[in-house]
């Protein structure tokens, strides 16, 4: 087969018309999305609402909860090919298809958000091993590689690549690292999804963020939501394909499996505002607390967005024999799940910016509370970044052989 042919082939392939009006959809998400980011590219961040006093808002949010949601692949892969429980093997490309599709968006948002993007590379060359989003920087950069390498042999299993024999052997080479990567992986992501809390944890001018649970509190919401997320995906792709594609035992040993962990992140969680507002009080922290409860609504979103639809109802379809098999309600588990996640990444990026600096003891001067509502563009960046992160996951589920394993 010459080269020529392959788009023909491509573009032969059967459509049908709900794929093409989704497609289009997909679209049009695009469309808006790459207009808003053209127009931050040209005029800067100054037609956002991001300010001095909080400059991290609606696209770190997208840029943490992605990261986040990814981390079914680390997790998972960590279960089969280093614990050994090859029974989870049918779901861990799904896993990576998500992992890389929520670490590629977090870089698309991150590439918006640092306001020259003409530097992207910089962490890259000029060093900073004393910053933690240098450290950041390296793990995700050095963990993307590590899914893509994962990812190949998928991609070259396709029937796009019938002809590319060398191509595919390649591919199936790099299989046989997988275990090897596996246990990489796991390292490079428990070391970046730690020291993303870390940024926050060591900044002791944040009252609310300055806390060494923070690293604890970001891993482990991680590795419980990112499981769910995957499993929630593949209920879905098997209602709109029309066939199961992977294992309902597989799928309900993984809801489990992330039921115990969100029980264990909201643990930590209670014991942690409890040392934090209670037993650990400051002076700093209590009016940090009363100045986001006068002016934001942080204590709802934290009981109901955080502790209730995050953790406890989750936890309860993910755990109850009666819920756990049914595919609805892991469905709803994962989406309330993915809501705790994001509004917990909001709280504590936002929230934790509207408290203001404190300035030097005995001056009465004292900075205004923050203020910050995502703009319209800032919006529109969002829209670009779901719809890359769909068109990615379609793509891949229309062409890539995910839930069937080809003969090598």
């Amino acid at each position: 087969m010459t080269t020529s042919t392959l788009p023909r082939k491509l573009f032969q392939l059967p459509f049908s018309r709900a794929f093409l009006l989704w497609m289009g959809f997909l679209a049009v998400l695009l469309v808006i999305g790459f207009y808003a980011a053209i127009q931050v590219l040209l005029k800067g961040l100054v037609i956002t609402n991001l300010s001095d006093a909080v400059p991290w808002g609606l696209w770190i949010t997208i840029d943490l909860s992605a990261i986040a949601l990814g981390a079914g692949a680390f997790t998972l892969s960590a279960i089969v090919y280093i614990f050994g429980i090859k029974r989870l093997q049918p779901v861990i490309r799904l896993a990576v298809l998500i992992g890389f599709a929520g670490y590629t968006s977090a870089m698309v948002t991150l590439l918006m958000d640092i306001g020259r993007p003409d530097r992207f590379w910089h962490p890259w060359v000029f060093w900073n091993v004393h910053s933690v989003l240098w450290e950041v920087t390296m793990c995700i950069t050095i963990y993307l590689l590590i899914l893509i390498t994962e990812f190949a042999p998928v991609i070259v299993d396709a029937k796009f690549f019938d002809g590319w024999t060398r191509l595919r052997a390649f591919g199936h080479a790099l299989h046989k690292f997988t275990p090897f990567l596996a246990v990489l992986g796991l390292v490079i992501s428990l070391l970046h999804q730690s020291s993303l809390g870390a940024t926050y944890g060591v900044i002791k001018s944040r009252p609310i963020w300055f806390k060494p649970s923070m690293p604890i509190m970001f891993v482990l919401s991680a590795i419980a939501a990112g499981p769910a997320v995957t499993v929630g995906v593949a209920y879905v792709l098997e209602w709109i394909l029309g066939r199961r594609t992977i294992p309902h035992d597989v799928l309900r040993i993984i809801t489990r499996f992330s039921g115990v962990g969100l029980l264990a992140y909201g643990y930590i969680k209670f014991w942690d505002m409890a040392a934090v507002t209670y037993y650990g009080s400051t002076p700093g922290v209590s009016k940090a607390f009363s100045l986001l409860q006068q002016h934001t609504p942080y204590t709802f979103s934290f009981w109901v967005g955080e502790v209730i639809l995050g953790i406890l109802v989750p936890a309860i379809l993910f755990l109850v024999p009666r819920f756990n098999k049914n595919p609805a309600a892991a469905v709803v588990g994962a989406l309330s799940a993915m809501i705790g996640i994001i509004v917990h990444r909001w709280n504590v990026t936002v929230g934790g910016l509207f408290v203001p600096l404190s300035y030097s003891p005995g001056t009465v001067f004292e900075l205004p509370i923050g203020s910050y509502t995502p703009a319209p563009i800032e919006w529109g960046v969002a829209v670009l970044v779901i719809g890359y992160a769909l068109t990615v996951i379609t793509l891949a589920v229309r062409f890539l052989p995910l839930f069937e394993k080809r003969e090598h």
